[in-house]
């Protein structure tokens, strides 16, 4: 190699080491620097590597100091590490460590760096070796090593490795929080120690099962360092590594879950009000009992005009009404006996192992409940009750039977003049006389065009636009007048009208949407309630896809409500309808969520756009302790559900609903039901004063 000229060649300082050095050095690999320095730090030497990691020809680098070079400018640090080298180095101490320098393309690099006296024979030092080694991939992986160890300590999820044996190897500090245990004690123990539900002589045959498919999960109960046991969910991955096989375990504690799902459990089960079971719940209670075969009656409990108290002293004084009544009734039960509300102002007590003598004593405790006034906030209030009684077996073996027959019951008390108790009686119309007379008339008013949809505004908590309206079914007959749904939707369904007359609601939705578009206004979805019968015919799907075609109608403008009770019956083929029904476009919404089986593994599988929350938590959500509303407006955001709160009545009901993040509202306070004609002229005036 041709040096300046002011340098002596290499050879001239180590005549046989150097020789053929140049060559030598230059045809290392990229990333191995070398090169040759005199006594006294000057550069002699750099082979083609360095060189090109700081873009340099040897004329601009031979013959400077080595630390002064363009390799050490980018890190003083380095340059100073350098320069104490080279003075050990001329005292023949060698040197190695790790520093930093600058390349030309790069930016600044780790390296290995190794600085080596040369000794002549004398033993005196001839001149000094540089050498180095890009390290930068290693110094990547070592920081990313730290940053993953890192993560992994601080991972919220307790993580364990376990060797084949069953023995504990590591752990991280979550897992020495979950059990209570510093990490060093964990060191060691063996799984059954930890895990509840498995023996030491277990885990052989769980070892095999993990090397045979890769991968377990399951729920189990592990043990704390206090003796109690929490519920976690584990999954188990089978890893390889330079010393064998060992198992990467993931424990998730499940407690917050499960509290999450027993409050979901409470709320879907109970009445919010009253704290009593709701209708679902007092079915399931109610089947079971039906099931022994034990005898029972069944007592339904009517408040005697409770509507006229709510009207005159408004809702906040019927809710305290109504939480006293279930008090009384309670405390004139006997111990075991059973009550529910089902339904705004009816309450159902089951009594277990009574015949009909018993079963009249408990109801006139309860008609004697009554006898005093009632104190709500220094108003004084004097309510009666009536009562339906059925006995089972005589009466009925059937949940809805039974329930179906102490209405019947109910009606005749009331029809006695109130403040009375009456039993079923088995004839065939004689003891509802009134039903007979609704079953007459409804039977013919769907021919008779009796029926109407009226639509309620479903709007945007957003900005308040009605982007929505619920299709609501109503009856005027010319015998009976204006018969509310709940009282003929049920009779419907027992006499088999209610395919027909769901059909109908479903074409007449879809006309009246096609015709809004017609007359050139904005397009919105209309919902409709869909009945149990419909849901489980088949063919929804085809009718409804022909519906929308018959009115050039997209998928979107129609929306179909579902119960969380219609689902249960028969989970899978409702869902596979509900699927086929979402692919054309159709939103599917759960209706009354809060009084049905909700959890949160239930949700995850339905086939649904929409949570309708129900109005008996609408109605809460001004309390500041009604929690249970945020939780289930955040249970549905986080499934990516959007929300619906129905029966909204006063402005801080939806300001409250609002501050929660709910999507949608629909209320008296928003809009009552209109007929078409109306809800037209709404449409059209909002377009007006919200103009998109």
């Amino acid at each position: 190699m041709d040096f300046n000229a002011t340098f002596p060649p290499v050879e001239s300082l180590i005549p046989e080491a150097a020789r053929g050095l140049n060559a030598v050095m230059d045809r290392l690999c990229p990333g191995v620097f070398a090169g040759l320095l005199a006594t006294d730090g000057t550069l002699l030497y750099a082979n083609r590597a360095a060189l090109d990691a700081i873009g340099a020809e040897p004329r601009q680098v031979l013959g400077r100091r080595f630390d002064e070079t363009p390799w050490w400018e980018a890190c003083e640090r380095s340059r100073e590490q350098v320069r104490e080298a080279l003075a050990l180095a001329a005292a023949g101490v060698p040197a190695r460590f790790d520093v930093r320098i600058g390349t030309a393309d790069r930016g600044a690099i780790a390296i290995d760096f190794s600085l080596l006296p040369i000794l002549d024979p004398e033993g005196r030092v001839a001149c000094l070796v540089p050498s180095a080694r890009d390290v930068s991939e290693r110094d990547h992986a070592q920081r990313e090593l730290l940053r993953i160890r890192h993560a992994v300590e601080q991972a919220t999820d307790a993580l364990f490795q376990v060797s084949a044996d069953g023995q504990v190897r590591w752990v991280n500090a979550a897992a020495g929080r979950l059990l209570g245990y510093d990490i060093a004690e964990l060191l060691g123990m063996r799984v059954a120690q930890i895990d509840a539900g498995i023996a030491e002589a277990e885990w052989p045959d769980r070892w095999q099962a993990l090397q045979a498919l890769g991968a377990l999960r399951f729920e189990t109960w592990v043990r704390h360092r206090s003796g109690t046991q929490i519920p976690v969910d584990v999954s188990i991955s089978a890893v390889q590594d330079g010393e064998g096989s060992f198992a990467h375990v993931c424990v998730d504690d499940l407690r917050e879950r499960r509290a999450a799902d027993e409050r979901i459990r409470q709320l879907t089960q109970h009445d919010l009000l009253t704290g009593l079971p709701n209708r679902a719940l007092l079915a399931d209670r109610l089947e079971m009992h039906l099931q022994s075969g034990a005898p029972s009656a069944l007592l339904a409990v009517d408040l005697d005009r409770f509507r006229r108290v709510n009207d005159g002293l408004g809702s906040a004084a019927g809710d305290l009404l109504l939480q006293a009544a279930a008090r009384r009734i309670a405390a004139a039960l006997r111990p075991g006996d059973w009550i529910a509300r089902p339904s705004s102002d009816e309450f159902v007590v089951l009594l277990r192992g009574v015949d009909e003598p018993a079963a009249r004593r408990t109801a006139q405790n309860v008609l004697g409940a009554f006898a005093e006034p009632f104190d709500l906030d220094g108003e004084t209030v004097h309510l009666t009750c009536s009562i339906g009684i059925a006995l089972s077996p005589e009466h009925g073996d059937a949940v809805e039977q039974l329930l179906r027959r102490a209405g019947a019951a109910l009606i005749r008390a009331k029809a006695a003049g109130r403040n009375g108790l009456a039993l079923y009686r088995v004839a065939p119309f004689d003891e509802d006389p009134e039903r007979w007379q609704l079953e007459n008339a409804l039977r013919g008013a769907l021919a008779r065009r009796e029926l109407a949809l009226h639509y309620q505004p479903q709007c945007e908590f957003r900005d308040g636009r009605i982007v929505g309206a619920e299709a609501l079914l109503r009856w005027r007959s010319p015998t009976l007048g204006e018969v509310a749904p709940d009282r003929f939707i049920p009779v419907a369904e027992e006499i088999g009208m209610i395919g027909a007359i769901g059909d109908w609601v479903l074409a007449e939705a879809c006309r009246q949407a096609a015709a809004w578009r017609r007359d050139g206004l904005r397009p919105l979805r209309i919902a409709v309630n869909l009945s149990a019968r419909q849901l489980q015919q088949s063919g929804l799907a085809e009718r409804v896809e022909r519906l929308l075609d018959e009115q050039r109608l997209q998928g979107c403008a129609l929306g179909l409500e579902v119960t969380e009770g219609m689902l249960i019956e028969n989970l899978e083929q409702a869902c596979a309808t509900l699927a086929r029904l979402r692919a054309l476009g159709v939103e599917i919404a759960l209706d009354d969520f809060g009084t049905g089986y909700s959890s949160l593994s239930y949700l995850r599988r339905l086939p649904v756009d929409l949570v309708k929350i129900d109005r008996s938590l609408v109605a809460d959500v001004t309390d500041p302790r009604a929690s249970i509303t945020r939780a289930v407006i955040a249970l549905a955001q986080g499934l990516d559900l959007r929300v619906l709160a129905e029966g909204v009545e006063t402005a801080e009901q939806l300001e409250r609903l609002a501050s929660h993040g709910c999507d949608l509202a629909q209320g008296f306070v928003l809009g009552r039901p209109l007929t078409a004609a109306a809800f037209g002229e709404l449409l059209c005036a909002s377009d007006v004063s919200k103009p998109e």
